[in-house]
């Protein structure tokens, strides 16, 4: 057996090869063949994405929409979300088919319509053509406006459409459907109306 020193060859001498020496040689190369095993499994059985440049193999969970509240359905269930606009007034997002409808609340009172009064609501609504409106009581009669609907040719309250005003007068308490038509598209807005009390 040969060691090779730059360029001399020399025979290993008696001590090279004593039986304790080769012990320790042979511990040595099962350190170094361990070695070597571990780290080619280790790049066997790891994620090649994870050395590619720009790739990310975290997973991350995106942030959950909001879900926004429920638009009115017939009777109530529910009713036409209303929201606050400012100090003095609200207003109520309709149900469209095809177009949307957004009514501005101008109560003479305090929330929630009530019969007796004359109500009056803003309407901006999408589509072409002329606007056509009716209240639908709790019985399914079918009732005109008290007037309008008349157009604004301006304003500032900003929801898509053109702009109308329409009065109402409820007769009866319960779940009212104030139904816009347009073209060939129509809305709903349903709104809970309740009896006046004895001290209005």
């Amino acid at each position: 057996m040969w060691k090779v020193t730059g360029r001399w060859t020399e025979s290993l001498s008696a001590r090279d090869t004593s039986p304790d020496n080769w012990v320790v040689r042979g511990r040595w190369i099962v350190a170094v063949l361990t070695a070597v095993l571990v780290s080619t499994v280790a790049a066997c059985t790891s994620d090649p994405k994870a050395s590619e440049p720009g790739v990310h193999t975290s997973t991350t969970t995106s942030a959950v929409p909001r879900i926004p509240g429920a638009l009115g359905a017939p009777g109530c269930h529910p009713a036409s979300p209303v929201t606050v606009l400012n100090s003095f007034l609200s207003q109520v997002q309709g149900t469209g088919q095809g177009a949307t409808l957004w009514g501005l609340l101008m109560f003479p009172h305090a929330l929630p319509a009530r019969i007796g009064d004359q109500e009056k609501i803003v309407w901006r609504m999408t589509g072409t053509g002329s606007l056509s409106m009716e209240a639908i009581d709790p019985a399914g009669t079918h009732h005109p406006l008290v007037w309008g609907p008349d157009s604004h040719l301006s304003s500032d309250w900003d929801k898509p459409g053109d702009e109308w005003g329409a009065g109402y007068r409820f007769d009866a308490p319960g779940c009212w459907d104030l139904r816009a038509a347009r073209g060939t598209t129509t809305a709903d807005v349903w709104l809970r109306v309740v009896s006046r009390s004895p001290s209005t």
